[in-house]
C-alpha cells in the first residue's frame, strides 16, 4: 500500500513539473517555474569575491537570469561566453549567470575566459533559490539538484517578462530571442 501511495504521489508531483532532456534522457525539473508575470523572487547569491549579491526583485535594470549547470561544461563556457560579449553593447541591462559552482571555480573561469561585463554567481549555500524558479533538477537521481539551463527576463518592477527553458540542456539558448525581448522591452537598449 505504501508503494502504491508513494508511485502515486510522485506521479502527481512529476504533473506539476517541466521536463526537458539532457542528451536526450528526459530530465525533470522542480516545478513548471516562474510564468510571464509572475513576481521574480529576489535571493541572495555569493560573487565570486565571497560578496553577498542580490539577483531578482526590483532593480533600475532590465536582468537577464541564466541558471546553468556548471560553468566547467563545454556549453555553460560557450553561454556565458557569448553573453559576456552580448551583454558588453547593451545598455541597461544587468546579466547574471547562476550556477553552484564555488566561487573559487567562478573566479578561475571569469579570469581565464576574461569575463568581465556580467556577473556570475554562486548558488552553492542556498541551493533552494533556483527552486524558486523552477530549474532544479529532481530527476533523474544522477542529476538531482543541478540546475538546468533556463533564461529569465526580469523587468525594472521586479516582473517575469520572458522565460526561455532550453530543451535540451547540452544546448545553447537562443541568444537573438532573448536580446530581441529586451530591446522591445527598454528603448535604451543599444543595438549589438
Amino acid at each position: 500500500m505504501k508503494k502504491i501511495l508513494l508511485t502515486l504521489l510522485v506521479s502527481v508531483s512529476l504533473t506539476f513539473a517541466t521536463t526537458v532532456a539532457f542528451n536526450s534522457l528526459e530530465v525533470t525539473l522542480n516545478s513548471n517555474g516562474l510564468k510571464v508575470g509572475d513576481d521574480a523572487p529576489a535571493f541572495v547569491a555569493t560573487t565570486i569575491e565571497f560578496k553577498d549579491y542580490i539577483v531578482g526583485g526590483t532593480k533600475n535594470k532590465i536582468q537577464i537570469i541564466a541558471f546553468v549547470p556548471s560553468l566547467d561544461t563545454g556549453t555553460c563556457k560557450l553561454e556565458t561566453i557569448a553573453f559576456n560579449d552580448k551583454v558588453a553593447r547593451m545598455g541597461n541591462v544587468e546579466l547574471t549567470v547562476v550556477s553552484k559552482d564555488l566561487p573559487f571555480a567562478q573566479q578561475k573561469f571569469c579570469r581565464n575566459n576574461k569575463i568581465t561585463n556580467i556577473k556570475t554567481v554562486s548558488d552553492y549555500k542556498h541551493a533552494n533559490n533556483a527552486k524558486r524558479y523552477g530549474t532544479t533538477i529532481s530527476a533523474p537521481a544522477f542529476l538531482e539538484g543541478f540546475f538546468a539551463r533556463v533564461i529569465y527576463v526580469v523587468d525594472t518592477k521586479g516582473k517575469i517578462a520572458y522565460v526561455q527553458v532550453v530543451e535540451e540542456i547540452a544546448d545553447e539558448p537562443d541568444y537573438d530571442s532573448i536580446i530581441t525581448f529586451v530591446r522591445k522591452i527598454d528603448r535604451h537598449v543599444k543595438p549589438e
